[in-house]
C-alpha cells in the first residue's frame, strides 16, 4: 500500500474541530457552575448581575456637539431570570459551535478532494473538474464549482471515487443514511446562521412526522418557533460528524489503495 497522502487533512480537521468543541465545553461548564452557585447561595432576588445598553453615533453629524444617542434597548441578566437566560445563552453558543465545526468540515471536503484529484489525474474527467491540475491551490479554487447546495456536489464526487464510502452511507452502525443526516443538519445550520434560530411554518411542517421528525427530535428542541440546542446535543452532533469524516477518509483510503493509518496526531505536531 502507498503512504496515505490524505491523512494530514483528517488530522487538520480533528485538530481544529476539537479546539472549537472544547470552547463550548469550557463555556458551558463555567456558566452552569456559576449559575447554580448563584441560584443556591445568592440571597437577593432581582439583583442585576449584568446589564448593557446600546448606543450609536450619527455619522452624518459633521459639526460639533453631542453625538451619542441611546437606542432605548438594553439587556439585563438578574438573579430572577437566570433559569431562563442561561439555557438560552448556552443554546446560542451551542448552535454557533456546530456551525463553526461545519465550516471546518467544508474545508476538509475541499482539501481532501483536491488532493485526490492532484494525485489521480484520471479524476479530472471522472468528476468533470473544469481545469487540469497543475498545483493544489489552483485545483482547490476551481472545485468550488462542484460543491453544490449543502456540499451535496462534494459528497457526490466522493461516491464516484469511493464505492466503499457509498456502500457504507446506509450500511453502517447507525442503520440509517449518514449523508441524509448530514444534509438535514446542514439545513438546521442554515436556520442558525440566516434566521437566528427562528424556524418558519414550512420547516415545522417538514419535521412534524416521519423520518425528519425522528432526526429532529434526536438532536433539537423547540420553544415556540425558536430552535434550541443544548451543549450535550451539540456534542452528539459533532461526534457524529467526526464519524462521517472518518468514513470519508477510510473509504477514499481503501479505494485508492492507501495505507489505513488511523494513528491520528494533532496536525501541528
Amino acid at each position: 500500500m502507498k503512504e496515505n497522502y490524505l491523512k494530514e487533512y483528517i488530522e487538520a480537521f480533528f485538530t481544529e474541530a476539537t479546539a472549537i468543541n472544547a470552547n463550548l465545553d469550557i463555556i458551558s461548564s463555567f456558566v452552569i457552575a456559576r449559575s447554580d452557585q448563584l441560584q443556591k447561595q445568592f440571597p437577593i432576588q432581582g439583583y442585576t448581575l449584568f446589564s448593557m445598553a446600546s448606543s450609536y453615533r450619527d455619522l452624518s453629524q459633521l459639526k460639533g456637539g453631542i453625538n451619542l444617542y441611546n437606542t432605548g434597548n438594553q439587556y439585563r441578566l438578574s438573579t430572577d431570570n437566570l433559569q431562563t437566560e442561561i439555557p438560552r445563552l448556552l443554546s446560542y453558543v451551542s448552535c454557533l459551535t456546530v456551525s463553526q465545526v461545519f465550516e471546518v468540515f467544508e474545508s476538509f471536503l475541499k482539501n481532501i478532494l483536491t488532493e485526490c484529484i492532484c494525485q489521480n489525474i484520471e479524476f479530472v474527467e471522472l468528476l468533470k473538474v473544469p481545469t487540469t491540475p497543475n498545483d493544489f491551490n489552483s485545483v482547490r479554487r476551481v472545485i468550488v464549482q462542484l460543491q453544490g447546495t449543502n456540499n451535496k456536489g462534494f459528497i457526490k464526487c466522493i461516491r464516484k471515487i469511493s464505492p466503499f464510502f457509498k456502500g457504507h452511507e446506509s450500511k453502517n452502525i447507525w442503520k440509517m443514511n449518514i449523508s441524509n443526516w448530514f444534509d438535514f443538519i446542514t439545513t438546521i445550520r442554515h436556520i442558525v446562521i440566516h434566521s437566528r434560530q427562528n424556524v418558519n411554518a414550512h420547516f415545522l411542517d417538514k419535521v412534524s412526522n416521519g423520518a425528519l421528525k425522528k432526526l429532529f427530535d434526536k438532536h433539537f428542541l423547540l420553544e415556540g418557533n425558536l430552535l434550541i440546542l443544548t451543549p450535550y446535543q451539540a456534542n452528539a452532533i459533532i461526534n457524529h460528524l467526526y464519524e462521517y469524516v472518518h468514513l470519508i477518509y477510510k473509504g477514499l483510503s481503501v479505494d485508492l489503495d492507501l495505507n489505513l493509518d488511523f494513528n491520528f496526531k494533532p496536525s501541528n505536531s
